[in-house]
């Protein structure tokens, strides 16, 4: 691209016209007074001579970018984490395919290489001592590594070649990286595209859960070069096997389901493994050590009624009748009088929603047949902090009343329906119920068997969106009747429909049974151990950067609040059941084990409400997880950087490329004030030579 500027006041389109005119003139004149003598001669040295007068006068700048080789030194940068020590089925190893790949390719000499080894840390190395490296560090830092490797050398390079298997043990964000690299990254993968091998990736659990719950434990297994064989999955505790399944090897990933029924309160440490597979030479990743919570809390429940009706005989009965839970049952007597009729004493503040203390002691609130037209906005806003603020939940019943005078803010846009207002309408049965969408993903809603019939529904208005449907009954066109919406801390529920009652009411055990399972379902939906224990909100989530660590590495672990007000303390719970307490600083912390096996990380709130995270400590770390490469992150990061991935097997094109790489280099050519005396004797050499050549020709 070229662009001129001048040392002038005037535009640099003006300028560019007078020198255009200049040059006109001094060509018409030749033309006119010297017509039929060859003058060309004449014009191209007095144009030259105008030319280098103007440009002493205006004192042009022009600048240029142009393609030229690039000269500047490439990185190599080169993985020693522990799993470069992985060998594929010739029994290479995957820093000795490093390493032969380095001697083999010896045109990096021509690019001025800059080596540097990378895992946990980055270090500058000589090319002579490429041979006696070791794959030992035991974490592999890519995006680290390359970051602090460009910072280093301050853009004074050219590029970088990262010779790896990809496996990142950080999290990486590509935006963020994105923004840091600013060269091009060429990646080359080491190791084999599918290595045999079984391994265990996650297990999937259902843990937190209540007292007496089903734990539900889902080892998802993965494998590659065992297709078709079967293999014994076995779940143990200290050591003692549990229980034991024999799955067939289908795909890649492969889901094994254990369930324990009926746990008492505490917290458990199992263990999943997986059967070693023929020729697999890769066994690190067969076992799975996690932590489950059983929690046996007593869930504080207030149930607002507008009536005594048969809805609120048996409920109030059915919350009465469960030793975890401990309900205040009121019934509305007045416009703002309400009279306690069961559950707990407690005394009764006069306007019960106008009172947030109040409201804090319980973890649900149900609203039977209430008419809220008489509720003023400050009561609903106690509401809607009650659920976002308080991570409680709210659910309102269908009725005479159903969601009356809630059409309006605050509470509005907490509700997973848009209210009809005043127009309450019913649909009458029977009527099945089945469950919906929103449901199936959720496991505290599996396994529901067929619901009794229901006699009437409420109509809704439209579901709101982000809002999920629970139950829905399929007679018409799918209508919701139980629909959430979930709050940034809790949730709110809409049941549409008060014709529950007769489930309890029924001759058949199987429709008592129904009515248990619905109603403990979905108390047990709006107060999960989640809500319960306030994670978020009254004490942290715990992330951890990696589960598995190696003795002495850095445990980076960050913690998540939704109000940053909230005070919390920190300690870790060692294998021999030994504490050590974390300081916290900008909520995050970091730990250094010093012995293998199963820690704990505990966040505890003021209200000793406590959240727990597990990780392992081996001697080598989460290195030998996967023998193979990570080929998806090694694109990624070739391709955010405007570079290229390689097969190490297949990388000879990379020469190619860095042959022909280039880059636009500006180039200026200006007129200054130091520069413009040696235009002079230039204008005067060539006006003599022209005043010469005419004078010789007889042209005055």
């Amino acid at each position: 691209m070229l662009s001129i500027n001048f040392n002038s006041a005037a535009p640099s389109m003006v300028v560019i016209l007078f020198y255009a005119a200049i040059i006109f003139a001094i060509v018409v004149s030749y033309k006119k007074f010297f017509s039929g003598i060859k003058t060309g001669i004449f014009i191209f040295l007095h144009s030259m001579a105008a030319f280098l007068l103007l440009c002493a006068i205006f004192q042009p700048e022009i600048s240029v970018n142009v393609k030229t080789r690039l000269r500047k030194p490439i990185i190599v940068m080169i993985d020693v984490s522990s799993s470069m020590k992985a060998r594929d089925r010739t029994g290479i190893s995957k820093i000795d395919r490093a390493r032969e790949f380095l001697a083999k390719n010896r045109f990096f000499k021509k690019y001025t290489p800059v080596y540097y080894s990378f895992g946990s840390e980055l270090d500058p190395i000589q090319q002579k001592d490429i041979e006696s490296i070791k794959a030992e560090q035991n974490a592999t830092k890519i995006g680290y590594s390359v970051t602090e490797a460009l910072k280093r050398h301050a853009g004074n390079c050219s590029g970088v070649i990262i010779i790896s298997d990809g496996y990142e043990n950080q999290f990486v964000s590509w935006e963020e990286m994105k923004n840091k690299i600013t060269m091009p990254v060429y990646t080359v993968g080491v190791g084999e595209q599918s290595a045999k091998d079984i391994g265990i990736s996650t297990v999937i659990t259902n843990s937190p859960i209540y007292e007496g719950e089903t734990l539900k434990i889902s080892p998802i297994i993965s494998q590659s070069g065992f297709d078709g064989e079967k293999i014994s999955v076995s779940l143990k505790q200290a050591g003692s096997l549990i229980q034991g399944k024999t799955i067939e090897l289908v795909s890649g990933f492969n889901r094994v389901d254990f369930e324990i029924p009926s746990l008492s309160q505490g917290d458990y440490l199992y263990q999943v493994s997986v059967q070693h597979g023929v020729g697999e030479t890769n066994t690190d990743n067969n076992n799975f050590n996690f932590l489950v919570r059983v929690i046996s809390p007593v869930i504080h429940i207030l149930y607002v009624e507008g009536n005594l009706r048969w809805e609120y005989k048996f409920f109030k009965r059915f919350l009465e009748s469960d030793r975890k839970i401990e309900p205040v049952c009121l019934v509305r007597v007045g416009e703002s009088t309400f009279q306690q009729t069961g559950g707990i004493s407690l005394e009764i503040p006069p306007d019960i929603l106008g009172n947030e203390k109040f409201l804090q002691k319980f973890n649900i609130i149900i609203f039977g047949d209430v008419d809220f037209s008489s509720f003023s906005e400050s009561d609903l806003q106690n509401l809607k902090n009650f659920v976002e603020k308080n991570n409680g939940g709210i659910l309102f019943m269908g009725g005479e009343n159903f969601l009356k005078g809630l059409n309006r803010q605050p509470l509005k846009d907490l509700l997973p329906v848009i209210s009809a207002g005043n127009n309450n309408t019913f649909i009458y049965g029977p009527l099945r119920i089945v469950t919906g969408d929103g449901a199936k993903n959720l496991p505290v809603f599996e396994d529901f068997k067929p619901l009794p019939l229901l006699d009437r529904i409420n109509r809704t208005g439209n579901v709101r969106s982000g809002s999920a449907i629970l139950f829905e009954s399929p007679e018409f066109d799918n209508i919701p009747v139980v629909v959430t919406t979930t709050a940034p801390g809790g949730k709110c529920v809409v049941v549409a429909t008060d014709s529950t009652w007769k489930w309890y009411y029924g001759t058949q055990q199987s429709e008592k049974v129904a009515y248990e399972e619905f109603w403990g379902k979905l108390i047990r939906f709006l107060c999960s151990p989640e809500n319960y224990l306030g994670i978020g909100d009254k004490i942290p989530e715990i992330l951890l950067d990696k589960r598995i660590y190696a003795k002495n590495e850095v445990v980076d672990i960050k913690f998540l609040l939704r109000n940053n007000k909230t005070t919390y303390s920190v300690y870790v719970i060692h294998p021999d059941g030994s504490h050590t307490d974390l300081k916290v600083s900008d909520n995050r912390a970091t730990f250094v084990p010093e012995k293998e096996g199963v820690y704990v990380v505990c966040a505890q709130g003021q209200e000793k409400m406590i959240n727990k995270k597990e990780f392992i400590v081996t001697e080598i770390g989460s290195e030998t997880q996967d023998p193979g490469r990570d080929t998806i992150y090694l694109k990624k990061l070739a391709e955010i950087s405007g570079g290229l991935y390689f097969d190490i097997e297949n990388a000879d094109g990379l020469n190619k490329i860095l042959s022909v790489r280039r880059a636009a280099v500006k180039k200026t050519f200006a007129v200054s004030d130091e520069t413009e005396k040696y235009l002079i004797p230039a204008i005067f050499t060539l006006l003599s030579v022209c005043w010469f050549l005419r004078r010789k020709n007889n042209i005055l």
